[in-house]
């Protein structure tokens, strides 16, 4: 706390300086402890013969607990949402493949407006449920409906 600073790694000091990674030596425990001054809670340093802990209360810990069932909800509203959106996205699928005779992964593309990972993971995920039957491979790969 007196400020005194003894830099075990010169060159490794002068390079994070170069890339500002730090101001000045010696300056941050300083800085610390003025950012916590208006607060109940203080950092807490523990010091051994060579080495030195600084443990820092987290100040936004009180406003968590608020943000994480919040957070909760809007994943359960999202992933109700998801389902539902997911369930639309086979139905188009289903119907194309039945209305064409076969689905291909550029069919889903096309027809869902989505990304070709999107595409290959409703594909997938209708293949496990035993919706669609996988013919051909690689290039060639088309999907049937499963009656």
């Amino acid at each position: 706390m007196a400020g005194i600073s003894v830099c075990r790694n010169q060159d490794l000091a002068n390079v994070f300086y170069r890339l500002h990674l730090i101001e000045a030596y010696g300056t941050g425990i300083g800085r610390i402890m003025k950012a916590y001054e208006s607060l109940e809670e203080k950092p807490s340093i523990e010091t051994t013969k060579n080495t030195f802990k600084i443990i820092l209360p987290n100040i936004n810990a009180k406003y968590e607990t608020g943000k994480a069932s919040a957070l909760k909800t809007e994943r359960f509203t999202n992933s109700a949402a998801g389902t539902e959106k997911s369930l639309i996205s086979e139905e188009k699928v289903l119907e194309y493949a039945r209305s064409h005779g076969a689905v291909t992964k550029n069919d889903v593309i096309t027809l869902l407006r989505v990304s070709t990972s999107t595409a290959s993971r409703v594909i997938r995920k209708m293949v496990k449920s035993s919706l669609l039957k996988q013919n051909g491979q690689a290039r060639n790969t088309y999907y049937t409906v499963i009656k």
